[in-house]
């Protein structure tokens, strides 16, 4: 859905290797586009208030808080994941899950150029990997079961609270969706979720097809950040 007037408004983005996605506070959240529509997206060319650039980020990992040191952080991500020479190393306190949030620097074009757009329309933007949205978001849902999932570039993005326990925040390879789909389920069997009366919360857009497959499992399937479900097919 396309973005008109220039009535500035919040937009939240996406952003993968080879492709991107984006909301607004007037315009639910896009299917998965490839990186070619960038520079003809009109909702990076709009201004707006404020603007978050999720990086689907796979090198990612959380530390307790009181077992973290700044010099220690490298050794902690690669801990975790397998990083290259070069990378970057950042991190964040989280203080709502009482953990230090360790990821590296996105190295792909994609990013920067969405930045730059961005910027360009209305100053500072919040770039995060994926995972820390998800925190972010998980935390303010009512349910006492907390389900939250990304789906975008091959790659599922998990995060499981209880309460205000954090019971998962982790990545899985998953190239088909149903593959996704077993890793959901996996995990809502691991914590003893019955699925049955569970909400699941999705950020990124859903096709029709795939919702209708997670509604064979769920009680109910919901959008987070302006997403959409149930949306077109890209």
């Amino acid at each position: 859905m396309p973005v008109t007037g220039n009535k500035p408004c919040d937009i939240s983005v996406q952003v993968g290797l080879n492709g991107f996605s984006y909301s607004t506070d007037s315009c639910a959240r896009s299917p998965w586009l490839g990186a070619e529509f960038v520079y003809g997206c009109d909702a990076l060319q709009q201004p707006h208030d404020k603007a978050s650039l999720s990086t689907m980020n796979r090198k990612f990992t959380l530390v307790p808080s009181s077992c973290f040191s700044e010099e220690q952080a490298r050794y902690f991500l690669s801990d975790a994941v397998s990083l290259d020479e070069e990378d970057e190393v950042l991190w964040s306190l989280n203080e709502a899950v009482g953990a230090v949030e360790i990821w590296a620097r996105e190295k792909g074009r994609l990013v920067p150029v969405v930045k730059g757009m961005l910027e360009k329309n209305g100053g500072e933007v919040e770039v995060r990997p994926e995972l820390h949205f998800m925190l972010e978001e998980g935390l303010k849902l009512e349910p006492y079961n907390k389900i939250v999932a990304s789906y975008a570039e091959d790659t599922l993005y998990l995060v499981i609270f209880q309460g205000k326990n954090l019971l998962l925040c982790n990545h899985f390879d998953a190239m088909e969706f149903t593959t996704a789909q077993y890793f959901i389920f996996r995990a809502l069997k691991s914590f003893q979720i019955n699925p049955e009366t569970a909400t699941l919360f999705f950020r990124t857009a859903l096709s029709a097809e795939e919702e209708m497959a997670l509604y064979q499992y769920v009680k109910e399937v919901k959008a987070l950040g302006g997403a959409v479900v149930s949306a077109p097919l890209a």
